[in-house]
């Protein structure tokens, strides 16, 4: 087998909770302080982002081959984006998947092996 064959992704979920910017966008206001709405009761934006830290489940980390890695938040994001699933095998100098070994025990092999052999065995007089 080519020893260059790696998962196409490696996933850890990560412990505790994190820090995440969230950017809401700035809106106009009215004499009053309230988001002013236009006529179909949607809220006039001003231009900008207004930032808050808040606390967050850590995610997980999503690390490829090629050394990248990304952060993802929630768990809607990590089956949206497929990796919930098991990671494919790839050949990393073609880019080709590769189909995984078959999970075989060593016995069963041996076995197979002594089976195949006993019966084509040829005899001759």
């Amino acid at each position: 087998m080519n020893e260059n064959v790696r998962p196409r992704f490696e996933v850890h979920k990560l412990d505790g909770k994190a820090k995440r910017k969230i950017a809401t966008p700035k809106c106009q206001l009215d004499d009053k302080g309230n988001p002013k709405i236009d006529k179909d009761g949607n809220k006039i934006l001003a231009g900008g982002f207004t930032y808050e830290d808040v606390d967050h489940d850590a995610g997980w980390m999503v690390y490829f081959p090629n050394g990248s890695s990304i952060r993802i938040w929630t768990r809607e994001e990590m089956e949206r984006q497929g990796f919930l699933r098991d990671a494919e095998l790839v050949d990393m100098d073609t880019g080709d998947t590769v189909k995984p070994a078959q999970a075989v025990s060593l016995k069963a092999r041996s076995e197979q092996k002594e089976r195949v052999t006993k019966s084509s065995q040829v005899h001759h007089t």
